[in-house]
């Protein structure tokens, strides 16, 4: 596919979705919904399930799964600053017209969508650990897609932004496995 092409796809997917599926609904939970994938959000809870599990319920099983979540986020979280730094690639809100945006952004780059790669790195993490837990990992993966979904909603985000950046989770989550399995 050539590159207009591809622009010219991601800029309608965005706007069916920012624009397209707009409800009143998704207007009050989307906002909420999206910031739950942030680096700062997920690196707390890693941090609190890290201590809790050491110090309080002493489970080494989990206390494993928990620092590996950590090291996928810290990996992703690097690997998309990077990305964010070499592309400087503009917000929608920035370039498009009759853009619906519901919250504000801490910086101005928009590819890849670090939010959906700090999400999506943790959950790849939970997802093969807890495989055996099939209820949560539906849970886990829907939980996912829809920071990703949240992040387009809210019109920070191109599709492309948050498909590469859950390539880069995938890809850290699946690192850290790797290295730790």
């Amino acid at each position: 596919m050539n590159k207009v092409i591809m622009m010219s796809l991601n800029i309608d997917l965005f706007y069916f979705i920012n624009n397209g599926l707009a409800n009143p609904f998704f207007d009050a939970i989307m906002p909420i919904l999206c910031d739950c994938g942030g680096f700062v959000t997920l690196l707390a809870l890693c941090i609190l399930a890290i201590l809790v599990l050491k110090y309080y319920l002493k489970n080494e099983k989990y206390l494993k799964i928990a620092k590996m979540c950590l090291y996928a986020l810290v990996i992703s979280g690097i690997i998309a600053a990077c990305l964010k730094l070499a592309y400087q690639s503009p917000r929608p809100f920035m370039q498009l017209e009759h853009v619906r945006q519901l919250v504000v952004p801490t910086e101005p780059n928009s590819f890849p969508s670090g939010h959906t790669s700090s999400s999506v790195s943790v959950v790849t993490v939970l997802v093969w650990c807890l495989r055996d837990k099939k209820i949560l990992i539906t849970l886990l993966i829907a939980f996912a897609i829809l920071i990703a979904f949240a992040r387009v909603y809210v019109g920070v985000h191109y599709p492309f932004d948050v498909v590469v950046g859950a390539a880069v989770g995938v890809v850290s989550g699946a690192v850290v496995l790797k290295l730790k399995a």
